[in-house]
């Protein structure tokens, strides 16, 4: 039997339909890859989150060597995906580089469970 690996294309529908404004269904128990959002705490700033298939996969055949898994990524610290994929809201790769940057360029940003006031933090940015 030939384990063939999901393809890019499939693996990352949910999330280009998802950003694209379409409502796709979400599924609690099965992560979907791609850029995501989500607060630490309530009111707290979002922080990003990637999750994305890792597939073995053999050079000469092209098929998988070993069962294909979810992996993720939350405010710069690996996770599992079923724990954040709930808590998870899709958005560009654009919106996930600038959340990855806000958190270094903005103190306040980078405390990820303290809730901030974000329209007060807009006033005091230059």
């Amino acid at each position: 039997m030939i384990r063939q690996p999901t393809s890019a294309e499939d693996q990352y529908s949910f999330w280009r339909r998802s950003v694209s404004g379409e409502r796709v269904a979400r599924i609690e128990d099965d992560p979907q890859p791609g850029f995501y959002k989500r607060r630490m705490v309530k009111d707290g700033p979002f922080v990003p989150v990637e999750i994305w298939m890792d597939q073995e996969i053999d050079p000469i055949t092209g098929e998988l060597t070993a069962p294909e898994t979810y992996l993720a990524i939350c405010n710069a610290h690996p996770c599992d995906p079923l724990e954040v994929w709930t808590y998870c809201r899709p958005i560009s790769a654009e919106e996930y580089d600038a959340l990855t940057g806000a958190r270094q360029s903005i103190p306040a940003m980078a405390d990820t469970h303290t809730k901030i006031d974000l329209g007060q933090l807009a006033a005091i940015r230059p």
